[in-house]
């Protein structure tokens, strides 16, 4: 227990004197100095240099220690249909390399998978980063997730995912436990924990791309339903006949208000230079009338499936992340006018501050959480 409040000391200050931690922490000096020796043999503490060493002194200089964020890495893997995104982190939470892939080719199982492997070998390789030295990873993917397990129960929209015991099939490569969790559900953590989310304890963020997707938090825990499927609007219902699981392995929602939909609304108004969505989100933060009338039409769909969502959890905030934070104000604005017609109380909107890297970020927080409670909270006693 006198280690466990030394460790939380120095981590909090950063660097740190013995004297300063007998004061932080409020026990002898005798004690600091026991839990010092055990946290330095153990290889969480090491002494650096004094911040202002260049100034005169006498006599022998103070110690000054500081938590090794560097002695392990957590890795957190954003995967998706056409892209994979690994960050690592130091036990900081520190992201010190990050590498993404975009995916065109892999529309097996089997090829997913190699991309998914082949990128965490660069980004570990970038820093460098043995996997030795791996604490923990944390994966983010769409569909329904089984976290206990692993496992991906559901995922339509990616080819080959669905019943997949992922977390099993990467430990193979790795030599530490692997979490797997909802794309969406990450990004939320993520937000809660550096982003828009920080001052919100029930809050929802809305993923909106080429998918919609959503996560809940209430009283700052992770909301995932009976059977991990809570947030999946993106299956929402919009016509009174039920559409189902489009070809594409879309929900009807998504396939309404999704970014091809835009691009192709986008055309049917006579648009022909716009390459791409996103280029057609960005001319409606511009200001670009048409667009505007795009991005509007796809709020006012949203807001049919988002409105009835936001009355049963009642939220403080909802963030907007994805493709769609391209049009900036112009989203919140369409979100904003369409949900007030709809429900009772319109929460404070607000957009994603982490943007593509939310997934990724989650991950990271998901590994660090267990690298904390496995290697770390080792040194505080049980509560009986």
């Amino acid at each position: 227990m006198n280690c466990a409040a030394v460790l939380d000391a120095i981590r909090d200050a950063g660097t740190a004197r013995v004297t300063e931690l007998v004061r932080a922490t409020g026990l002898s000096r005798p004690t600091v100095s026991a839990a010092v020796s055990t946290l330095m043999a153990d290889g969480w503490v090491e002494e650096t240099e004094a911040p202002d060493i260049d100034l005169p002194r006498m006599g022998r200089p103070a110690r000054v220690l500081r938590f090794r964020a560097d002695a392990r890495y957590v890795l957190g893997i954003d995967v998706g249909p056409h892209k994979i995104y690994c960050a690592v982190a130091d036990l900081s939470g520190t992201v010190v390399s990050r590498v993404r892939r975009d995916v065109t080719e892999a529309s097996t199982q089997a090829g997913l998978l190699d991309h998914v492997q082949a990128t965490m070998r660069e980004v570990l390789d970038a820093v460098p980063v043995p996997s030795s030295a791996l604490a923990a990873v944390g994966l983010g993917t769409p569909g329904i997730v089984d976290e206990r397990r692993g496992a991906v129960v559901q995922a339509p929209s990616v080819p080959g995912w669905s019943s997949l015991e992922l977390g099993s099939l990467l430990r193979r490569s790795v030599e530490c436990p692997v979490h797997v969790e909802n794309d969406v559900n990450l990004a939320v953590m993520a937000e809660r924990w550096n982003g828009a989310g920080g001052d919100a304890d029930n809050l929802i963020l809305v993923q909106w791309g080429a998918r919609v997707g959503a996560a809940v938090l209430v009283q700052g825990q992770l909301h995932r339903g009976a059977h991990g499927a809570a947030g999946e609007i993106g299956f929402v219902e919009l016509e009174e006949e039920p559409q189902g699981v489009q070809a594409d392995g879309l929900g009807p929602l998504e396939s309404a208000v999704g970014t091809a939909w835009m691009l192709r609304r986008a055309r049917s108004l006579g648009d022909d230079e716009s390459p791409d969505a996103a280029a057609v989100l960005t001319a409606a933060a511009d200001g670009d009338p048409r667009a505007r009338r795009v991005v509007d039409e796809a709020c006012a769909r949203l807001a049919r499936g988002l409105a009835s969502f936001v009355s049963a959890i009642d939220p403080e905030l909802v963030i907007i992340g994805g493709g769609v934070a391209l049009a900036g104000d112009a989203i919140l604005d369409g979100i904003r006018r369409h949900l007030t017609r709809r429900a009772l109380v319109v929460p404070r909107l607000e957009l994603s501050r982490l943007g593509d890297d939310a997934v990724a970020l989650g991950a990271v927080r998901l590994a660090l959480a267990d690298a904390e409670r496995r290697l770390l909270d080792v040194y505080t006693v049980p509560t009986p």
